[in-house]
């Protein structure tokens, strides 16, 4: 795997790519047998100076590569050094992920946070930890490249990607510091517009997904090996140009101040293999992480995190990317009679009937989507 820094002109291993976490591997698999019922216990979650990326997850390991067992009824709390405490919420709908009960709660540089888990009979803690200052500023920018690609018959063709790259500045050098960054795209999508003679009920949903890019490459930081305050200009995320550049499609670029700690354990995930999914899902292997039970004997996967968010952001449109596309949802001409043929607002029968693909009238059934609107939208 090359080096990221090769490509910046800094000193090498400046950069280090982050492969977080691995479900299941095309190359490797690696199994978590643990002997018991239900797996071992895995804690995932962070604290931040925002509000929109604090969250625990708390599952237990499935058995032969299945999916994590979520673990639902925990009672979560996130406790300040002063002895504050935030109850975190398990969400209606998806067991086992837990968020604050405010949903404006967010922690403050400079302050100690540890966490409290108590599930399953036993209770789960981690040492406090204080949140890092964020010292450095991103900047964004892209290109549109045509790229080649060889399938496996050999044949080649081409395609149009766009290349996200960003650029740092520190404001300061301080003699240890860690970092790091995560890159994710949002865009709408609109559920199909149906006539309002015979759907009169009918609003069409407006959806926005938020995939996260870095999944194959997240990049790492280690300060101490710097004493420059700009890295160079860094490839970030290729994106492959579809029709979600119809419309305003962000990039953001989530730099993250984190403390030693969470830049040796995410190292050590990324030394064992390549990373699929997210922070949250399990880890590829019994990586220490810093989840101590009550039980002696009992060892806990996971790890959580305190850490200070900024956030580089910037979109494109269809002025920027001169491209068109067929709408696969879009209805022309004949094919609207079959939608007449279903009973008079059953929108329902659409689908039932295969009419219409069930994401075209429900994009909030589409991957990583969300009706909630993204504040910078």
């Amino acid at each position: 795997m090359a080096d990221p820094a090769k490509h910046t002109g800094l000193k090498p291993a400046w950069f280090s790519m982050l492969a977080l976490l691995l479900l299941f591997a095309c190359s490797q698999v690696i199994d978590l047998e643990t002997g018991e019922v239900g797996g071992q216990v895995v804690i995932f979650g962070r604290i931040t100076n925002g509000s929109a990326f604090n969250q625990v997850s708390v599952t237990r390991t499935g058995s032969f590569g299945q999916a994590p067992i979520p673990v639902s009824g925990a009672v979560v709390r996130i406790i300040s050094e002063s002895g504050e405490e935030q109850v975190l919420q398990e969400r209606p709908f998806d067991p086992g992920i837990y968020q604050p009960e405010q949903s404006d709660y967010k922690g403050v540089v400079g302050e100690a946070y540890r966490l409290e888990v108590e599930a399953l009979g036993q209770t789960y803690n981690t040492a406090l930890q204080v949140m890092p200052e964020v010292i450095g500023e991103d900047r964004l920018d892209w290109e549109l490249v045509e790229e080649e690609n060889i399938s496996e018959t050999g044949t080649t063709t081409t395609s149009h990607v766009v290349k996200v790259y960003g650029e740092t500045s520190f404001r300061e050098l301080p003699e240890e510091f860690y970092v790091r960054w995560g890159i994710e795209e949002s865009y709408t999508v609109f559920g199909l517009v149906l006539p309002r003679s015979w759907f009169p009920r009918y609003t069409p949903e407006q959806c926005y997904i938020i995939n996260d890019l870095s999944e194959q490459e997240t990049f790492l930081l280690d300060g101490t090996k710097i004493r420059t305050r700009e890295l160079g200009r860094q490839l970030f995320a290729t994106r492959p140009i579809d029709r979600s550049f119809g419309v305003k499609h962000y990039f953001n670029l989530i730099h993250s101040a984190i403390n030693k700690e969470t830049y040796d354990y995410w190292s050590r995930v990324n030394d064992l293999t390549t990373r699929v999914g997210s922070i949250f899902d399990t880890p590829p292997a019994p990586v220490p992480g810093n989840i101590i039970s009550s039980d002696a004997d009992e060892q806990v996967l996971g790890f959580f995190e305190v850490v200070a968010i900024d956030t580089a952001r910037m979109f494109l449109t269809n002025n920027d990317i001169r491209v068109f596309w067929d709408d696969p949802c879009e209805l022309n001409g004949e094919e609207w009679l079959p939608v007449f043929t279903v009973p008079v607002e059953c929108v329902i029968c659409l689908i039932e009937e295969k009419i219409v693909e069930e994401t075209c009238v429900f994009c909030s059934k589409l991957p990583n989507s969300t009706l909630t609107r993204p504040s910078y939208f």
